[in-house]
């Protein structure tokens, strides 16, 4: 684990002085794969400061079915609302692979909070950042199953891409299955919607290197060509 944090995590935002301090906060811990951290509907409150790894953020619909909403990674704060509102767990968080962190209780964080204002702000602007992204996919919602799933690979390397000789591969292990929920589809729909990406030449999937993406112009262009063009 490095001192270099990814520029869009939490603490990658925040002055040296202030992250030093962030770091200070709760207990390290260390989950190893497949773990579920947080679970939907309890009613604990602790948050958990990512230092290395990935968590997957989880959350089940009226239909019983469970859909990935967001992938957080190093440098990322993951459930503080809870810590914060102190109501029941609103989404699941499962890891990626192995992950060490620090394990903050709800009063620490809010105490911590109160104190510092620039953590408070950056909060409310990843906050702001990822429900603005989840309003463009909900005005996307009538775009082919394909384009919509380019446009959320294309989010998610922008945030957590790794280049790769062959392409660009997300760093870290998600189906196409998962990929495909965020953009709100149920797995029938997500295998035709990568089997259209595989058919164009945008994507190339395997169950052991997952989603590899060889040109990301091409994706680009993909999901650009996709979308509706207004008249004049």
């Amino acid at each position: 684990m490095g001192d270099t944090w990814p520029s869009r995590s939490l603490l990658g935002r925040l002055t040296e002085g202030t992250r030093r301090l962030v770091l200070t906060l709760g207990t390290p811990v260390t989950y190893p794969a497949n773990h579920l951290v947080i679970r939907e509907g309890d009613d604990d409150g602790f948050a958990v400061l990512v230092l290395d790894g990935a968590v997957k953020v989880l959350a089940t619909d009226t239909a019983g079915d469970t859909g990935l909403l967001s992938l957080k990674a190093r440098g990322d704060l993951v459930g503080e609302m809870a810590a914060l509102d102190g109501k029941p767990r609103s989404a699941s968080v499962v890891t990626c692979g192995p992950v060490d962190g620090r394990r903050i209780p709800p009063e620490d964080l809010t105490r911590f909070l109160t104190r510092h204002d620039e953590v408070l702000v950056e909060l409310v602007r990843i906050g702001n950042e990822h429900l603005r992204w989840a309003n463009d996919l909900r005005r996307e919602m009538s775009l082919p199953a394909a384009a919509r799933v380019a446009r959320v690979l294309l989010h998610l390397v922008d945030l957590h891409g790794l280049h790769t000789p062959r392409g660009w591969a997300l760093g870290y292990p998600l189906t196409k299955i998962e990929l495909a929920s965020i953009a709100g589809m149920k797995p029938r729909t997500a295998e035709k919607a990568f089997s259209e990406l595989r058919t164009a030449g945008v994507v190339e999937t395997s169950p052991r290197r997952g989603v590899l993406i060889p040109d990301l112009q091409h994706l680009h262009d993909f999901a650009d060509d996709s979308m509706p063009t207004s008249r004049p």
